[in-house]
């Protein structure tokens, strides 16, 4: 099998996509890692953690706006002409928001340059994806590449915050900030040297498509499942935060999140290498039955030791969904589109992960550091009732299809 799932990704990572790849984890870096440099150095300098959280808060805001704003530009002008500005407004954005926690900003512009932080930041996952796309003609290979980003995606949470974490202390605040900053600007510099991969750009649509073009039915009906993920997200993040707190050992957050982590990231190499048996659909379902019945676990396994057994089960449980929800939606968005279309799962992640945060912070500030274990149950809900009604619509929809012609 280990050969099987190896020669599966070699045989897609081939002349140069391997650098393409590479290149869009590091563009990632500012999106997993400006947020939580934004607390650190707002915390540090400012003394001021109501500011910060809505520092951090105002980062993500941006992300939301930037994001899809930057993916519709790629579609239509080509990423060859939109990432020398996200390059450079990053700098200029990051750089800003330093002078103006260092230099005794009032609050408002403190905030404005965190929000323009977040939306100076292109979702590169989905530049990356669009290239898939452009490149691979085979739906089983897309389906391998688009498994891939769905781990390199969670490689760029898993990695980003620790070092932003530990070059925040260790040496400055501010260049904490900035190395999540200056990663992303080499990898979009990276990306920028691939133009082989770029996708053509589409100034126009066709008129059926132009009245959903911006966020396209198909996509907008599985969004729903991507909330319902982040609110595990955010509950899952800050429990484990709470946690350790009340065993005195801060090193137990690291290491539960580890474990979700790994179980996410297996789950996803996996379903890569052999998860495009059956159809779409079929996958579509199982992955939010698989989620239903394995998520709620976090609720029921109210210590240490079940929490990392819950967590384990939540990563195996998240990367099949993402993966089946990327590959519908590749897959029934009109190609001139596809950059923006496979932004808004990333948006709707972060809405997601902002109320769960925050919901599971009041629980847990009511003293009990599992008092946010139910918001995975609402979360396996939500996701499996989106996955299976999509999954039994578009069934019933491709079938009377079918039937008349």
């Amino acid at each position: 099998m280990s050969h099987g799932l190896v020669g599966r990704y070699a045989s897609v990572l081939v002349d140069g996509a391997w650098r393409v790849s590479l290149a869009g984890w590091f563009a990632r870096l500012v999106r997993s890692s400006a947020q939580i440099g934004a607390v650190l150095l707002v915390a540090a300098r400012a003394g001021d953690f109501a500011i910060a959280g809505v520092a951090a808060g105002a980062v993500v805001i941006g992300a939301a706006i930037g994001g899809p704003l930057w993916s519709r530009a790629a579609d239509r002008r080509g990423q060859q002409r939109v990432l020398p500005w996200t390059i450079v407004s990053m700098i200029l954005a990051g750089a800003a928001l330093i002078a103006a926690v260092d230099l005794g900003a009032p609050v408002p512009v403190l905030l404005l340059a965190a929000l323009a932080l977040g939306a100076s930041s292109a979702d590169a996952g989905s530049f990356v994806r669009a290239r898939w796309m452009h490149r691979l003609t085979s739906a089983s290979h897309r389906h391998t590449a688009l498994s891939l980003e769905s781990v390199l995606d969670e490689f760029s949470f898993v990695i980003g915050p620790p070092v932003v974490t530990i070059v925040a202390g260790a040496i400055a605040p501010e260049l904490g900030l900035a190395i999540g900053v200056l990663a992303s600007v080499g990898g979009c510099l990276g990306l920028l040297a691939e133009r082989s991969s770029i996708p053509r750009p589409s100034p126009t649509v066709s008129a059926a498509g132009r009245a959903a073009s911006w966020l396209p039915l198909s996509v907008l009906a599985l969004l729903p499942a991507h909330v319902g993920i982040g609110l595990m997200f955010g509950s899952v993040d800050l429990t484990a935060v709470g946690i350790a707190d009340d065993l005195g050992a801060t090193w137990v957050a690291g290491a539960l999140l580890a474990v979700f982590a790994v179980g996410s990231v297996t789950a996803g190499l996996v379903v890569g290498a052999i998860g495009d048996r059956g159809t779409a659909l079929a996958r579509l379902a199982v992955a939010g039955l698989v989620f239903a019945a394995l998520v709620p676990w976090f609720a029921v396994l109210p210590t240490a030791s079940g929490f990392a057994v819950a967590s384990l089960l939540g990563g195996l449980a998240t990367t099949p969904v993402l993966i089946a929800a990327s590959t519908i939606i590749e897959s029934t968005t009109d190609r001139a589109g596809v950059t923006l279309a496979l932004t808004w799962p990333t948006v709707a992640l972060s809405l997601g992960v902002t109320i769960g945060s925050w919901l599971a912070g009041s629980a847990i500030d009511a003293g009990d550091p599992f008092g946010a274990t139910g918001l995975p149950l609402a979360s396996a809900a939500l996701v499996a009732v989106t996955l299976l009604v999509n999954a039994a619509v578009r069934s019933r929809g491709a079938r009377t299809l079918a039937d008349a012609s």
